[in-house]
């Protein structure tokens, strides 16, 4: 809680370089004051080291065969550290439709059902994710079980091409049900300003503010309502939780819109 307003991240990880060594993830919500966090897995074979000391000169696709991982994440960690902080943790399945076999659809079930994660998480670049073709059926599994699906927005990797908002549309069109939330939404004053285009009149579609510039912000509050916005950091991995949070308090908003953004819009969300 800060300034009387409660804090409720939606987008963290179990990882991430701006923890302190044995650090949990609990004790390092604490000494930002974060009250609730939903975290997720990452991918490992996707670290900077790995970047750097590429051959340059190797193909697209013996470069893609090192960087792209080939089965589903592991999320035990994960499990554990929310089975031991109910009412601290919200978990989030990182979900990799392309590759998935039966198995891998029985288990994203198994942590929905069972073990009470609350959404699926998306990340098309790092996937290799065809957009929109290649979320149809996971837009049926969240339909059904009445969860979200956070879908990443971001520039593409290396000779990757950007997944546009346009592309995203064609899913919502598609699942009018289907209950989206859009990361990094304010990433650039650009794709900000694409967002009113495409998402101003759907209801079903939210925005989270992590690695977001404050103006984006602003623009997505204002014209989508603050119910539909939601603080995120992308902490530990990306950022610094109080990096995140200052771009919202620099904006002069009122309590109100505040207690929305901050905690209100994650929590109606999810039914938490």
């Amino acid at each position: 809680m800060i300034d009387g307003i409660k804090i409720f991240d939606a987008h963290t990880h179990h990882l991430g370089r701006f923890k302190r060594r044995d650090e949990t993830l609990v004790e390092f919500l604490d000494r930002f004051n974060i009250d609730k966090a939903v975290v997720t897995t990452l991918n490992k074979s996707a670290n900077l080291n790995a970047i750097l000391n590429a051959n340059r000169d190797e193909a697209e696709s013996e470069f893609l065969d090192k960087f792209v991982q080939k089965k589903q994440y592991d999320h035990e960690e994960v499990r554990k550290m929310v089975e031991k902080n109910p009412d601290r943790l919200v978990g989030f399945y990182w979900f990799n439709p392309r590759i998935a076999d039966d198995e891998d659809w029985k288990l994203l079930e198994k942590y929905i059902v069972d073990y009470k994660f609350k959404g699926v998480k998306t990340q098309c670049y790092v996937d290799m994710l065809k957009i929109p073709e290649d979320l149809y059926l996971l837009a049926e599994f969240c339909i059904d079980k009445d969860i979200p699906l956070f879908l990443h927005s971001g520039s593409g990797f290396f000779f990757q091409k950007s997944v546009r908002s346009k592309d995203y549309y064609k899913l919502v069109r598609k699942y009018k049900d289907l209950k989206v939330i859009l990361g990094h939404a304010a990433f650039t004053m650009e794709y900000a300003i694409s967002l009113l285009k495409f998402f101003a009149k759907t209801p079903n579609v939210f925005f989270e503010t992590s690695v977001s510039i404050p103006y984006g912000i602003m623009t997505l509050i204002k014209a989508m309502g603050s119910h539909r916005v939601m603080y995120g950091s992308d902490a530990p991995t990306a950022t610094s939780p109080d990096i995140e949070i200052d771009k919202i308090r620099i904006l002069n908003l009122d309590e109100r819109t505040l207690e929305d953004v901050f905690y209100n819009t994650i929590n109606n969300l999810i039914k938490n």
